[in-house]
């Protein structure tokens, strides 16, 4: 009876055995190969059981953490109608200046002895509107004679001009009336300025744009001797960068 027993207890026990075994084997595989996932928190972007995070968004990338999240700057383009009442402008230019030609009270072409020289300037300009500008310029140049001597010439003057506007690229036109001073060796002058010129400019961002100034410069000189009256022509050539504000 005991052997009985016994028996029938060792085979229920591997009935038993048989039975348990595959969950608790299915169970800790699951276990092992089964990725945990992080706990979703309230407007963390995670993911949840059902794939989507918290806020019901989806994506791309958040399972390696290298969600491609859309980039924005502070540059949106330049309006195409051009600028508004208000806008001001300030451009440092740097370049060359060709001494062209004299003209006698005549109109015979006289020597020229300057060499070509250097030129900068600093202007500032205001929008009347999104074309119309006014403004003023601060000038200085050089240039040296036959002589190995230099000449300076340094012109204040006032500017209107109007500005086209194509998607980034503007181009201002514009005259500048004024006065210059004239310095050669102990000789000092002044004489009236006439400047018409014309630009090209690149709008690299909401700050900064980048171009070129061609100008012409007309400077006539009076004296005492009517004969000895002329006129001097010059050419600019400059680069520029202007500053908006």
């Amino acid at each position: 009876m005991n052997k009985r027993l016994a028996r029938t207890i060792f085979f229920l026990a591997l009935i038993f055995a048989a039975a348990a075994f595959p969950s608790v084997a299915q169970e800790s595989a699951t276990d092992e190969t089964a990725p945990a996932l992080p706990p979703a928190e309230e407007g963390d972007g995670t993911w949840d059981e059902d794939g989507e995070t918290e806020d019901g968004e989806y994506i791309e990338g958040e399972e390696d953490g290298n969600a491609n999240l859309p980039i924005t700057t502070d540059w949106d383009g330049i309006p195409l109608t051009g600028y508004t009442r208000g806008d001001q402008t300030f451009t440092i230019s740097l370049g060359v200046l060709f001494p062209l030609f004299f003209v006698s009270k005549s109109g015979d072409l006289l020597e020229n002895k300057l060499f070509i020289g250097g030129t900068g300037s600093l202007a500032y300009n205001y929008f009347w509107n999104s074309n119309l500008f006014i403004g003023g310029i601060l000038q200085g140049s050089f240039s040296q004679t036959l002589g190995k001597n230099f000449l300076y010439l340094i012109p204040i003057g006032i500017t209107a001009g109007y500005q086209f506007v194509l998607r980034r690229f503007e181009f201002p036109f514009s005259i500048t009336v004024g006065g210059m001073t004239e310095q050669y060796l102990t000789y000092n002058g002044y004489w009236m300025f006439l400047k018409p010129q014309a630009s090209g400019f690149f709008r690299f961002n909401s700050d900064w744009s980048f171009g070129l100034n061609a100008a012409w410069w007309i400077v006539p000189q009076w004296s005492k001797e009517p004969e000895k009256d002329a006129t001097g022509n010059f050419f600019e050539l400059t680069l520029c960068a202007r500053y908006h504000f």
